[in-house]
């Protein structure tokens, strides 16, 4: 049995730099959530792959951290990733191994999202949901396991939702491969615990993004209205923000954040608890 590494909860070195020369792999990132964890990650000293499977919008976020602060420039790299290419993962992969040499945080965040009844999910929406939003998770962590491995040590953060905790209408197909998504983690931290990687996931609530306008114009809702809905069932009485996000993503990357593994943090405002 091996004894706890020294800690202590006395501040040393820089608070604001929590992921000082760390490597993280983000996915999705071109979306708000994922930008947002791309933005926070740099913002804390690390150098991160921002990857998407629109290379315009990975790209777009690349240009607005350098042009915000020009000495970012070779911490961030654009990369277009499907994730549910096996191929494509392994080629983006060592395009950050080779740039940076190692993988720290693999951020596990590209989503597709698909709202209808049970009878109206064909065997293709299932098929393409869980290939985005579990299939796609299992192959990137399969891709930097063996680095992390080597090293070590490593990060793996998994971005679920309350969707895998409460039932939502018409939520089926997305609620269980969110579902899924917390399984994974659990299994990930047993399997990989005793290299010193740790796997963790977050659910976020109704966060404050063009998806959610998106989805409330599906639902047939100003955005006041899907607004007014949705915080009567928070304790906070506001909808998140991308921010909020990143900034616990980039806690659970951090040092600060050892000894949790396997674990679900919900950052809803509330919604799970009435």
């Amino acid at each position: 049995m091996s004894s706890a590494p020294e800690q202590s909860c006395k501040p040393s070195g820089d608070w604001s730099q929590l992921l000082l020369n760390k490597v993280v792999i983000v996915t999705g990132a071109g979306g708000a959530i994922g930008a947002a964890i791309s933005h926070c990650c740099v913002l804390h000293g690390a150098r991160v792959a921002i990857a998407d499977i629109n290379k315009n919008a990975a790209d777009a976020v690349v240009t607005k951290i350098i042009t915000d602060d020009q000495t970012q420039k070779d911490n961030v790299m654009g990369i277009e990733l499907d994730v549910t290419d096996e191929q494509a993962i392994q080629k983006a992969v060592k395009a950050v191994v080779d740039k940076w040499n190692r993988v720290d945080v693999l951020v596990n965040n590209a989503a597709i999202f698909t709202l209808c009844s049970i009878e109206d999910a064909s065997a293709e929406a299932w098929s393409e949901i869980f290939n985005v939003n579990v299939r796609g998770y299992a192959l990137m962590a399969k891709a930097v396991v063996p680095l992390m491995k080597k090293q070590r040590s490593g990060s793996i953060i998994q971005m679920a939702s309350i969707s895998s905790w409460v039932a939502q209408p018409n939520f089926v197909p997305y609620s269980t491969t969110k579902g899924a998504v917390l399984q994974m983690t659990r299994n990930l931290a047993l399997d990989l615990g005793s290299f010193n990687i740790r796997c963790n996931s977050i659910c976020p609530g109704t966060i404050l993004t063009q998806a959610t306008t998106t989805h409330a114009a599906n639902l047939q809702l100003t955005m006041d209205e899907f607004t007014a809905a949705e915080v009567k069932k928070q304790c906070l009485k506001r909808l998140g923000s991308p921010e909020e996000i990143a900034n616990l993503t980039v806690f659970l990357a951090s040092d600060l954040c050892h000894f949790a593994t396997g674990a679900s943090f919900l950052a809803d405002g509330g919604y799970t608890t009435i």
